[in-house]
C-alpha cells in the first residue's frame, strides 16, 4: 500500500467506526415493544407508568373567589353550598354549577385562546426586534504550494464571537395581516358566544336534573303511600279472616301486594339516589356530598301560546348563541379567503441589522511566525426588501381554494343549525303542549282514583268490597301520583327547554339581534 493510500484509509477510519457506531445505535432504536404485543388482547402495562391523578383533583380543596377588581385564583376544586343552608333552591345549584362543572371552565378557556389569538395575529404589524449572538472556536486547514510552505499547507486557529441586533418591520402586504387579525376577531367573537352556549345549556341540564330528583322524589312519597294502603288492606283482611270472614287468599294476596309495594319502594329509592346522583355530577359536586334539597315551591304551571310560534322562531334566530357564533365563523371565512388572496401580492418590509465581530485569528505553517491578528469591529445595514412569491408549485392557489372551501363549508353549516334551530323552537313548543296536556290528564286520574282508593278500601274493610278491586284501587294511585309527579316536572322541563331553544334562557346575558353591532 502506497504512502498516500495508508494516509487516506487512517483519514477514513474514524468515518467509518462512525458509521459502524451509528448502525448499531439504529438497531438498538427498536421501539415496536411498547406498542401492544398482539391485536387480539386488551394491553396491560409490564411496569410502573408513573400515571396519577394531580393531588388538586384527587382531594380537590374549596375554591376562593376574588373580590372585585381581581382575578380569581385557578382553583381546582369545587365551590361547596354554605352549611347553614337548610336546602338548595334551583337558583343556587344553577349558580354552583356555573362556578363548578368543568364544561365551563374548558370553553372558557377557549375563549381566552381565541382572545390570545388576537394579540398574537396584531404582533405582525408591529416591528420585530430579534438579537442573535454566536461564538466559538475554529481550526481551518489550507493547501499551498511547497515553495511557500515547506510542509505543503497552513492551518489557522481562530476564536471569535458575533452578536447580533435585527429589526424587521413590515411596510405593506396588501391587507394580508389586517385580514387575519379580523379573522382572529371573528374567531374570538364565535369563541365567546359558544361560551354562553355552554352556560345555556348547562342551565337546562341543571334544571332537568333537579325536576327529574324532584319527581323521583315524589315517586318515594307515593311509594311510601302505596305501602302504608297494603298495610291497611293486609291489617283488614287478617282481621276479617280471624272473625271467619275473608279466605287465606284474601291474606295471601295482600301479603303479596305489601311485599310488591315495598319492592317498588326499594326501586323507587334507588331511582332517587340515582337522580340525585345525577344532579350532584351536572352542578360538579362529589356524589357522596349530603346535600338538602328544597322541593319545587308552589307556582303555577308553564304557559303555551302555539300561536306565537312564528315569533318563537324569530327570537331563536337573533338570541341562539350557538347560531350567531356560526355568523362570526363564516365571517372569519371570509376573512381567511381574503387574506389568502392577499398572500398572492408582494410584500414590503425594512430589515435593519446592527453586529459585530470580535476575535483573533493565529496561522501556523508560514516561514515567518506572526503575533495572533485581532479585531473588534461593528456591522451595520439597512435595507427595503421585497418579498413576491411567483411560484411555489400551486401552494398558494390552493391554500386560496382550501380557504374558499371553509367558507362554503360554514355557510352549510349555518343553513343546517338555522333548520335545526326552527326545529327545537317547533319540537319544543309542541312538546309543552304535550306536556301541559299530561299533567291536566294526570290530575284528573290521580284525584280519580284517590277517591276510587279510599272507597274500596273502606268497602273492603266494611265487607262489602273484595280484595281484587281494593289491591287494584291501591295500585292505580300509585300509578296515578308518580305519573302526576313525572308530568308536572316535565312541564317545567319543557318550558325550559323551550326557553333554551329560543335562546333566552339565560336572560342576563342577551346577545345583539345583529351581529354586526357586536364586530370588532
Amino acid at each position: 500500500m502506497s504512502r498516500s493510500a495508508t494516509r487516506i484509509f487512517l483519514m477514513t477510519r474514524p468515518a467509518l467506526s462512525l458509521l459502524l457506531v451509528a448502525s448499531l445505535l439504529s438497531g438498538c432504536n427498536d421501539t415496536r415493544d411498547l406498542a401492544p404485543q398482539s391485536a387480539d388482547h386488551a394491553w396491560r402495562p409490564t411496569t410502573r407508568t408513573g400515571l396519577v391523578l394531580p393531588p388538586g383533583i384527587r382531594h380537590p380543596a374549596v375554591s376562593v373567589e376574588a373580590g372585585e377588581g381581581q382575578i380569581a385564583a385557578a382553583h381546582i376544586g369545587p365551590a361547596l353550598p354554605d352549611a347553614s343552608d337548610r336546602g338548595l333552591s334551583l337558583p343556587q345549584l344553577i349558580d354552583l354549577a356555573e362556578r363548578n362543572n368543568p364544561r365551563t371552565r374548558i370553553a372558557w378557556e377557549s375563549a381566552r385562546q381565541a382572545a390570545i389569538n388576537v394579540g398574537m395575529s396584531r404582533a405582525a404589524m408591529l416591528p420585530q426586534l430579534t438579537f442573535s449572538a454566536m461564538g466559538g472556536f475554529q481550526r481551518m486547514a489550507l493547501p499551498l504550494p511547497n515553495y511557500l510552505s515547506s510542509r505543503g499547507y497552513l492551518t489557522s486557529n481562530g476564536a471569535a464571537a458575533f452578536p447580533k441586533l435585527e429589526l424587521d418591520y413590515l411596510l405593506l402586504d396588501f391587507g394580508r395581516t389586517r385580514a387575519q387579525i379580523r379573522e382572529a376577531k371573528f374567531q374570538t367573537l364565535a369563541a365567546n358566544f359558544g361560551f354562553s352556549a355552554v352556560h345555556q345549556q348547562l342551565i337546562l341540564d341543571v334544571i332537568s336534573a333537579y325536576h327529574a330528583q324532584q319527581a323521583a322524589q315524589a315517586i318515594v312519597v307515593a311509594s311510601h303511600h302505596a305501602v302504608d294502603n297494603m298495610a291497611l288492606l293486609l291489617r283488614a283482611a287478617q282481621s276479617r279472616h280471624d272473625h271467619g270472614e275473608a279466605t287465606i287468599v284474601d291474606v295471601a294476596t295482600s301479603q303479596r301486594n305489601l311485599a310488591q309495594a315495598r319492592f317498588d319502594l326499594d326501586k323507587a329509592t334507588d331511582a332517587e339516589h340515582g337522580a340525585r346522583h345525577a344532579l350532584l355530577e351536572v352542578t360538579g359536586l362529589p356524589a357522596t356530598l349530603a346535600m338538602a334539597i328544597e322541593p319545587v315551591p308552589a307556582q303555577t304551571l308553564p304557559h303555551s301560546a302555539p300561536e306565537q310560534i312564528r315569533q318563537l322562531v324569530t327570537q331563536a334566530l337573533a338570541s341562539r348563541p350557538d347560531l350567531l357564533a356560526d355568523i362570526a365563523k363564516l365571517r372569519a371565512s371570509d376573512e381567511a379567503v381574503l387574506a389568502s388572496k392577499a398572500a398572492l401580492r408582494p410584500q414590503i418590509s425594512f430589515v435593519g441589522t446592527a453586529s459585530g465581530y470580535l476575535g483573533a485569528l493565529k496561522t501556523y505553517g508560514t516561514g515567518r511566525s506572526a503575533p495572533a491578528s485581532a479585531i473588534a469591529q461593528p456591522e451595520a445595514g439597512a435595507f427595503l426588501q421585497l418579498s413576491w412569491p411567483i411560484y411555489q408549485g400551486g401552494l398558494r392557489a390552493n391554500a386560496i381554494h382550501m380557504a374558499e372551501s371553509r367558507r362554503d363549508a360554514a355557510e352549510a353549516t349555518l343553513l343546517k343549525d338555522r333548520l335545526s334551530v326552527e326545529r327545537q323552537v317547533a319540537d319544543s313548543q309542541d312538546a309543552l303542549e304535550t306536556a301541559l296536556a299530561q299533567v291536566k290528564s294526570a290530575q284528573v286520574l290521580n284525584d280519580a282514583a284517590q277517591t276510587a282508593n279510599e272507597g274500596a278500601s273502606q268497602a273492603y274493610a266494611h265487607g262489602v268490597g273484595t280484595m281484587t278491586d281494593a289491591s287494584t284501587a291501591a295500585a292505580a294511585l300509585f300509578e296515578a301520583q308518580a305519573s302526576l309527579a313525572v308530568s308536572i316536572a316535565q312541564a317545567f322541563t319543557k318550558a325550559a327547554a323551550l326557553a333554551h331553544a329560543t335562546g333566552q334562557l339565560d336572560l342576563a346575558n342577551n346577545t345583539p339581534d345583529d351581529l354586526s353591532e357586536a364586530a370588532p
